[in-house]
């Protein structure tokens, strides 16, 4: 049973008439933008990005509210790192989540975070995932500013609550985008491929699983647990990383990893690296 002391009559009649917008609404933006209405009535947010999430192609866009992205977007490399698009293509369920529920140990210390999300001034992000079929997967995510309040546990009740209204949403707005092509699916088989070559021309296997950790936003710490290597020698093997790439720091590391992306075509073989060397 309800506990109507703990709903407000306006905040419902709120509720059902953003909802009402919703389903009233036709285009891509104007749904989206109406859901964005809609969850603003139970949660307090900053900005809404929808994407649909591929097993086999990079996220399709679907509405941002944010600000402008980085030079590299989110689809075009910097996802293959995104701990929500990691839960999905490990078959995670349907749900909502924290980013601190599903990222690394110290994610939000990491230089991804504070290199890549600071540009979208994004300080903590609560995501709706909502899977249409086993080769895809909508991601609501909603953001607020650094410096604001975590979400909490409790956020995350009223996000999932809200599920099938956004499920509906984007139902109707799937119907209109864009579905990837050959070409989209031959862009994202080289981006994964020349994420699992990235140094592989001159580091070592064991390196390269280093690399990889570091690149997701995993600290040293991190790295030594999912290894099961002391501290220490993640922090050595860290070093022998940076210096065998020219680089002194994770951060430096995750822009040089971002740099050689920018580099890959459909049908990149390799170390991306290696093409980059020979463009500058």
């Amino acid at each position: 049973m309800i506990e109507r002391a703990h709903l407000g009559a306006p905040i419902l009649a709120a509720w059902n008439e953003a909802v009402a917008r919703v389903a009233a609404e036709s285009s891509v933006p104007a749904i989206a933008t109406a859901l964005g209405r809609a969850l603003e009535v139970i949660l307090d947010f900053d900005a809404m990005f929808i994407a649909t999430l591929y097993r086999c192609a990079p996220p399709g866009f679907l509405f941002s509210s944010g600000p402008t992205e980085p030079a590299l977007p989110y689809q075009e490399g910097p996802y293959l790192l995104d701990p929500f698009y990691n839960h999905f293509l490990k078959g995670g369920t349907d749900g909502s989540y924290r980013l601190g529920d599903l990222a690394p140990d110290g994610f939000q210390r990491s230089e991804y975070f504070s290199g890549y999300y600071s540009h979208l001034d994004v300080g903590d992000e609560i995501g709706l995932l909502i899977g249409s079929s086993p080769q895809s997967c909508a991601h609501v995510a909603l953001t607020r500013r650094r410096g604001c309040l975590r979400f909490t546990r409790r956020d995350c009740e009223w996000l999932g609550a809200a599920a099938p209204v956004a499920r509906d949403a984007i139902r109707r707005m799937a119907t209109v985008s864009v579905v990837p092509d050959e070409n989209t699916t031959a862009f994202h088989d080289s981006l994964r491929r020349s994420f699992q070559s990235f140094g592989s021309s001159v580091l070592s296997e064991r390196e390269q699983e280093v690399a990889h950790l570091l690149l997701r936003g995993n600290c040293a710490k991190a790295v030594a647990r999912i290894l099961e290597i002391s501290p220490d020698t993640a922090r050595n093997h860290s070093k022998r990383i940076y210096r065998k790439l020219s680089v002194t720091s994770q951060s430096e590391l995750l822009a040089l990893f971002f740099r050689a992306l920018e580099q890959v075509e459909p049908g990149h073989e390799g170390d991306p690296l290696t093409r980059l060397m020979h463009s500058t």
